[in-house]
């Protein structure tokens, strides 16, 4: 059997993988229009706004993704008592997307919200509120995920900065998941990584690596993945790399994967397709190179798209190159 046909035997046995997602959730907000003048009030556009458009954000976002490639996903979080969490929830049962949410009264659902006119974003709004959750919503949490860890097959841990993810809920879950033989991948956020310890993989992008190791200056990513392991303690380092693909490390050993050549048209959320990619590929038990290059691929496909975007089976597998090569550190196609 070829790479490329090992990968897409891997496509096809993902569907219907369980894989709970915690994290910090989100909804992105398009106020889309035309500019054809200047406010009389100050020397500002006006939008005479045509359509609005709401779309899963955050750890919602990489359910999604989950949900499209053909998993099964169950999301875990926390939204405010506001009309985007309302959305939010109503943007999950159109999509059939299991969710145990809770209710924060002291926040608001985090929302961003992005006026564009011609395809171009003229200004961006944020609504959020940062500070971590309180102990008690964090035991909500734990509580609620010890009830369905038993029954999935990975755990995924997508983290914004948002407050959510403390350090004490994040160990409890990489502790519970340890404990249960399950594997949990995380994005990561942050300069202190020592909250993600005995968690399996993380993917952080390159700048979020260097920020993590004090690297932003003389970088090496090797070394910079050398010394992630060594904070994480994990089994696997993938560091994604826009244009030039993705970097994993793992087992003393490394590759580089080099991205497909394609026209990006929006990176927005392409993080969250590599991560669902990567975690379905690994809960069939395929191994973290098989699982970052069918992720390299899932996330080259969905920077094609505008905005907040997810993939499909399908697409994924027409984008697969007929002939894939690996030697000692790099793949080629």
């Amino acid at each position: 059997m070829d790479i490329r046909e090992r990968l897409i035997n891997i496509v096809y046995s993902w569907r219907e993988k369980k894989v709970i997602i915690i994290g910090d959730i989100m909804i992105d907000e398009y106020i889309i229009g035309k500019i054809e003048r200047i406010s009389p009030e100050a020397p500002v556009p006006i939008l005479e706004v045509e359509e609005e458009k709401h779309i899963l954000g955050g750890a919602a976002n990489v359910a999604n993704n989950i949900k499209t490639l053909g998993g099964a996903p169950i999301l875990f979080g926390v939204i405010g008592k506001d009309k985007s969490g309302e959305k939010l929830i109503e943007l999950l049962e159109e999509r059939k997307i299991k969710n145990y949410l809770l209710i924060d009264e002291k926040r608001p659902t985090t929302t961003k919200t992005r006026l564009l006119s011609m395809g171009q974003q003229i200004v961006r709004m944020d609504r959020e509120y940062r500070a971590y959750i309180d102990q008690e919503l964090e035991k909500k949490l734990i509580e609620n995920i010890e009830k369905s860890i038993d029954t999935v097959d990975l755990v995924i841990l997508s983290d914004y900065a948002k407050g959510v993810l403390t350090p004490s809920l994040t160990q409890k879950i990489a502790n519970l998941a340890q404990r249960k033989g399950k594997k949990v991948v995380v994005d990561p956020k942050g300069k202190d990584y020592a909250k993600y310890q005995k968690v399996s993989y993380i993917t952080p992008n390159e700048k979020e690596a260097k920020l993590a190791t004090n690297m932003e200056e003389n970088f090496d990513i090797i070394l910079c993945a050398k010394k992630l392991i060594e904070i994480v303690n994990s089994e696997g380092i993938i560091i994604t790399r826009g244009e030039k693909g993705i970097f994993l490390y793992i087992n003393d050993t490394y590759y580089f994967i080099p991205a497909l050549k394609v026209e990006v048209r929006d990176v927005t959320g392409a993080g969250d397709t590599v991560i669902s990619t990567f975690s379905l590929a690994l809960s069939t038990g395929a191994d973290p190179l098989e699982a970052c290059i069918l992720s390299n691929f899932a996330g080259s496909c969905v920077v094609r798209k505008l905005g907040t975007s997810t993939i499909t089976p399908s697409e994924l597998i027409s984008i697969i190159p007929p002939k894939i090569e690996i030697d000692s550190h790099h793949v080629h196609f």
